[in-house]
């Protein structure tokens, strides 16, 4: 079910409307964000290098430039303690290729998704230790790593960690106590004693924060500093954080660097992907990302780095192939664990339940989180979706959520449950001995506090346009409001009583719904893609007669790009 609002914010407007350096168009979507304040509207218009925050605003920074100077100094040996998804392999990079400007003795090592699990291994350890490494710099990962970090401490390794996942705390009425591993020096802008001013960077931004600290402290070459912003961008639109602040300095500059990049690895796979236009916030998250994602899901995330360390084209262009063959296959296997899950909800029931938990046997561990995420969009439920490790009864798996509720917080008060838990208000990982699963399944749904109208879509509406008055310009003009991502959604319009003109299914697997409509004596070309469900709707509410009748629909004017020639073309969110 799916209910359409049109955003109501006027006190927001009229406040915009005095900014003389925005459009009325842009006043009324930045209205419906709340972004209001004038240097924040500047900054989200014109997100330029000079805006980035001081890296030494967040909690150790000065302590951590310290300790990776005097290492370096000393000749002694630096590795950097990566994660296996592509913020992982962003972060990992990040602080990789930034040290390697100053200094050689510098490693990495990532853990095994299936041997390892997330973080700090044992065996990662084992071989710091042997390797007689003198600092270790996490990214992406250590902020719930109390043991490991203490393990390295005893075995004399000096440790950085560089996070932004949530920080574990204690609470006793007003009283509050972060609990942090006692490492030497923790950055994380989620840090309760932090004045950094913006909190929600991904992996790779933070460990960006301190190679961006150091290049300052050694005056480095600032624009081979903006250059890790390639790796940086793919890392913040991967992981999903919010498209606002500093984020949106990265990914536009990213971008903008993407574009005319000399670094080969990227180059390949863009080419690889057959990806003949301009690379953007869709393409990093949608096409490179997944294939970079695809080595930690399906082999090894080490091959995503060594491609992106390669300087032999040829073997760049194998890794790429490679890289783009495995993402395939998590995609059939994905397919094939969707419809075996779906199965077992429909025979279960479970999409009675407020939470739906399923245990699915035989399928990738490391598809589960794409699974729930399906599994969440058909229903608007949260999910959490587990199979078997490779532990002898101990089931791995991964939750995503829906706005009202927070998973990490929910799951968190029954952890005692979980052999192992992590995560933040949107998703989670775990894993459970398989015996529980069914007590951790009934009581996740009986402390739920979920309402009906929780699990009811919601389409928010910036404006009703009619169709006749779009425009290429108009298209055009909402692009200076990208990247458009989490907190900084493509503006919806909606419109009324259009007639249809003309209707196909396209495609190669014919999922794709294109159609003309007319307002006002006017041709609009509108699409909407994996579309089956909307022509059934169309056709058993016409009765098959499509042709002739109206409707309404909420849509996202876009430009069409084919053979050197743009056009006006309105993507389809909802139809009526």
């Amino acid at each position: 079910m799916t209910k359409w609002y049109i955003y109501n914010k006027k006190n927001n407007y009229l406040s915009n409307l005095k900014n003389k350096n925005i459009t009325k168009l842009e006043a009324l979507i930045l209205a419906n964000r709340d972004i209001v304040d004038p240097k924040v509207v500047d900054s989200f218009i014109n997100p330029t290098l000079e805006k980035l925050h001081d890296p030494f605003l967040l909690k150790d920074m000065e302590k951590a430039i310290d300790l990776i100077i005097e290492t370096m100094e000393n000749g002694e040996s630096i590795r950097i303690f990566g994660d296996y998804d592509q913020d992982g392999i962003s972060s990992t990079m990040t602080l990789l290729d930034g040290l390697l400007y100053f200094y050689d003795d510098i490693s990495y090592d990532i853990p095994d998704r299936v041997i390892d699990g997330y973080g700090i291994s044992d065996r990662m350890i084992d071989r710091a230790i042997e390797a007689n490494v003198s600092l270790i710099i996490t990214c992406d990962n250590g902020i719930s790593a109390i043991d490991q970090v203490k393990r390295l401490k005893e075995n004399g390794i000096k440790v950085i960690i560089t996070d932004h996942h949530q920080v574990s705390k204690k609470e006793d009425g007003e009283w509050v106590e972060q609990i942090l591993p006692q490492a030497d020096c923790v950055i994380n802008p989620k840090r309760l004693d932090n004045t950094y001013p913006f909190d929600d960077l991904c992996g790779a931004g933070v460990a960006f924060k301190l190679i961006q600290a150091l290049y300052q402290r050694l005056d480095g070459d600032m624009e081979y500093l903006y250059g890790l912003l390639e790796y940086v961008a793919m890392g913040t639109v991967c992981d999903v954080v919010s498209l606002t602040d500093e984020n949106r300095i990265f990914v536009r500059e990213g971008l903008k660097r993407i574009n005319n990049t000399e670094k080969l690895a990227i180059k390949a796979l863009v080419e690889e992907n057959s990806w003949n236009r301009e690379v953007s916030a869709y393409t990093l998250g949608f096409i490179i990302g997944p294939c970079m994602n695809a080595t930690g899901r399906l082999s090894t995330a080490k091959l995503a780095i060594d491609m992106l360390m390669e300087d032999d084209i040829e073997k760049i262009r194998t890794y790429a192939k490679k890289l783009v063959s495995l993402n395939t296959e998590r995609k059939e296997l994905t397919n094939i664990g969707l419809e075996k899950t779906l199965e077992i909800i429909k025979d279960k029931k479970y999409y009675n339940d407020d939470i739906i938990i399923v245990d699915v046997e035989n399928i990738e561990e490391s598809i589960c989180g794409i699974i729930a995420g399906r599994i969440k969009e058909k229903f608007n439920k949260p999910t959490i979706i587990m199979t078997q490790s490779s532990q002898n009864g101990i089931l791995k798996g991964s939750g995503r959520s829906i706005e009202a509720y927070n998973i990490y917080k929910e799951v968190f008060e029954i952890k005692d449950l979980l052999e192992s838990f992590g995560g933040h208000p949107m998703a989670c990982g775990l894993s459970i001995k398989s015996e529980k699963v069914d007590d951790f399944r009934q009581k996740l749904n009986d402390k739920s506090k979920l309402k009906k109208d929780d699990f009811v879509n919601i389409i928010n509406i910036d404006a009703q346009i009619p169709i006749d008055k779009l425009s290429l310009e108009f298209a055009e003009s909402l692009q200076r409001l990208e990247p458009f991502g989490k907190d900084n959604p493509k503006a919806k319009f909606a419109d009324k009583n259009l007639f249809i003109k003309n209707i196909n299914m396209i495609g190669k697997n014919n999922n794709t719904m294109k159609m003309i409509l007319n307002k006002n004596g006017r041709d609009i070309e509108a699409i909407k893609f994996n579309a089956q469900k909307d022509y059934k709707y169309l056709s058993d509410k016409f009765k098959a007669n499509i042709i002739g009748n109206r409707i309404d629909a909420v849509f996202y004017p876009d430009i069409n790009e084919f053979n050197g020639r743009r056009n006006l073309q309105v993507k389809l969110i909802d139809i009526r």
